[in-house]
């Protein structure tokens, strides 16, 4: 039994690799940190969306190409980011999304 589980616990472990080496997405920071409300990343007709941790985000999406919405909270502007091209199996860099005042 102790066998049994062992190699179901190694098999899982590879399973999980390959899923977690395929993954894309976009990172990046908001400045200033407590500036946004939800980050939105829109291809297509597929939205993903996230709320920022202490300015930085991370989101998982599909490789293509990418628009980002940050959704300001007052009293910033919204900002839109356009194409933010995203490869299979990496991550793209946003880099520091600086947001203005109203």
């Amino acid at each position: 039994m102790k066998r049994v589980t062992f190699l179901l616990c190694i098999l899982f472990a590879i399973a999980t690799s390959f899923v977690i080496a395929d993954m894309s997405g976009i990172h990046g920071t908001i400045n200033p940190a407590d500036g946004a409300k939800r980050i939105w990343a829109i291809s297509g007709k597929n939205t993903v969306s996230g709320v920022p941790s202490l300015g930085a985000f991370s989101l998982n999406v599909r490789p293509g190409n990418w628009k980002l919405l940050i959704e300001a909270a007052k009293p910033y502007k919204d900002v839109v980011i356009t194409n933010i091209i995203v490869e299979d199996g990496r991550y793209t860099n946003a880099g520091e999304i600086k947001l203005t005042k109203d």
